[in-house]
């Protein structure tokens, strides 16, 4: 088969026109077209744009390594599997788990916290500050669960519609769709391009190529090269749910970083209303650094255990940088 052939089979698989291929390699229609015909070959750097549109090598598009050679090896393990809208939505309750638990433990904090501004008869900056923080947290996690609600819905219909064939290799897998007993998509994913693995249940979610792919652990082998992998790359696989004195402690260090501005600024006006100076009492800024840095500190520590971290270490960083920047003001002013 031609480089020619291979691509236009390539394109035809993820259902784009030339055009749109074009688009996205950043060049004409003709030029694809040009390909296609064999009149012309793509440089280096075209195949490596193609490698990851099409999420194969580029050993498969020029023909040395391609799916005709895969097919006449025999796999190690190969799973079909389709999928229930019930067990569609026991996946995604479990997903959205962290999408309603969070929002909500924030939510009371926040109204703790507004309270006990109101019974100290704080400034009404300090409770215009917390009001608007709750208001923009508020919007934007409604937002990403709407999103996350909409992404669902599309993809349902599809999931339930389809059967996803996985064949193990020694060291990639082919992943096989199908839609009404016609192969409507082929990927090709070598083990050591997994970017994660993480377990909801009685599932295990693997990405690749910013792609998920669901495998139902029941149907796996006990000594399924998937769980070897796993095991010899404990970095990449994510156990969900967090065990529970982690996220406690994630959790409350994260709000503790979030809130550290607003505990610094019920110190300072406290200091202030007994000596009256409120700019050179700023310094006390550097008093909350601990628990921004605390957070950081700690999610490079569930980075280590491969568990999620990010979130505590973007916190940890913005807060220390702003608790620095305004605890300097009494020195610059």
């Amino acid at each position: 088969m031609t480089v020619g052939e291979k691509i236009q089979i390539y394109r035809k698989r993820l259902g784009l026109s030339q055009d749109e291929l074009g688009q996205r390699m950043l060049v004409s229609r003709q030029t694809i077209s040009l390909w296609e015909k064999n009149q012309t070959v793509p440089t280096i750097d075209n195949l490596i744009r193609l490698k990851e549109i099409f999420n194969v090598s580029v050993d498969d598009i020029l023909g040395f390594d391609g799916n005709e050679r895969a097919d006449n090896i025999l796999p190690d393990e190969t799973y079909r599997f389709n999928f229930t809208k019930d067990e569609i939505k026991e996946i995604q309750s479990l997903q959205g788990k962290g999408l309603y638990r969070k929002p909500v433990l924030s939510g009371l904090i926040c109204v703790a916290l507004i309270a006990y501004l109101i019974f100290l008869s704080a400034p009404e900056i300090l409770i215009g500050f917390a009001v608007g923080i709750v208001f923009i947290g508020t919007f934007f996690h409604i937002k990403r669960i709407i999103t996350y609600n909409k992404a669902w819905r599309k993809s349902v219909e599809k999931i339930c519609q389809s059967v996803y064939e996985y064949k193990f290799f020694e060291d990639y897998i082919i992943i096989n769709i199908y839609r009404e007993n016609e192969k409507v998509r082929e990927s090709k994913c070598y083990f050591k391009d997994i970017e994660k693995i993480q377990q909801f249940g009685k599932w295990l979610f693997f990405q690749f190529g910013g792609q998920s792919f669901i495998v139902r652990k029941r149907d796996l082998k006990e000594n399924s090269a998937f769980y070897s992998y796993m095991y010899k790359n404990p970095t990449k696989t994510i156990d969900s749910p967090v065990p529970n004195k982690w996220r406690v402690m994630s959790i409350i260090l994260f709000v503790a970083s979030l809130f550290s501005i607003l505990g610094a600024l019920v110190l300072v006006n406290t200091v202030s209303t007994v000596n009256g100076l409120f700019i050179e009492n700023m310094w006390l800024f550097f008093l909350l650094t601990p628990v921004p840095i605390a957070s950081t500190v700690f999610g490079f520590v569930l980075k280590s255990k491969g568990l999620k971290y990010k979130k505590n270490v973007i916190a940890g960083v913005i807060m220390t940088v702003l608790l620095c920047i305004y605890g300097s003001f009494t020195f610059i002013f």
